[in-house]
């Protein structure tokens, strides 16, 4: 199973100024459209509670309106947080053990899709294969970083391309 990492981050470094803080908010709509190209082919997503509930707050439908049948898990030790939305299954497992249970159910690809923690924690397990990661012509100074703590993984740069006049999007391979 091929797993991905979708994430808009700042030129320095950040993927919000705050935990609440949603990308949609600054980023531009060629981010929008990466994403949800990449989810579609996906077909199935995986997100922590805190960036599900930030996304739903601010548009409750998002989901099941812009990606009607794809699988959403949501990382939560609070099942009932999530259990008023639709299509939206509530995970608590370590993600190796997930990405297991996802295998063995036929799921191809699944595209993590934030927030640090997240994207931390799948990439400790040694299990992402791709970073698409969209730089944005953006400066915060201080916020939410990719990866909240130390990585050792190590990856190559598979392609560049811009995205729209002040961004580009960079795919890493994860070797």
């Amino acid at each position: 199973m091929k797993v991905i990492i979708v994430a808009a981050m700042t030129a320095d470094g950040f993927i919000g100024n705050s935990t609440n803080h949603r990308s949609t908010a600054w980023t531009n709509k060629e981010d929008r459209y990466l994403f949800t190209h990449l989810v579609k082919d996906a077909n199935n997503m995986v997100m922590g509670l805190t960036t599900f509930m930030t996304i739903a707050q601010a548009a409750p439908g998002v989901f099941n309106k812009t990606m009607p049948g794809r699988r959403l898990l949501v990382y939560t030790h609070n099942p009932d947080k999530v259990s008023g939305y639709q299509n939206v299954e509530a995970v608590n497992e370590d993600p190796a053990t997930l990405v297991k249970q996802l295998e063995s159910e036929g799921v191809k690809t699944l595209a993590v899709c934030g927030g640090s923690q997240i994207y931390t924690a799948f990439m400790r397990t040694n299990l992402v294969n791709e970073l698409y990661i969209d730089m944005q012509a953006t400066l915060f100074g201080r916020g939410v970083p990719l990866f909240n703590e130390p990585l050792t993984n190590k990856i190559t740069l598979h392609d560049s391309k811009p995205l729209g006049p002040n961004n580009i999007l960079l795919h890493y391979t994860v070797n």
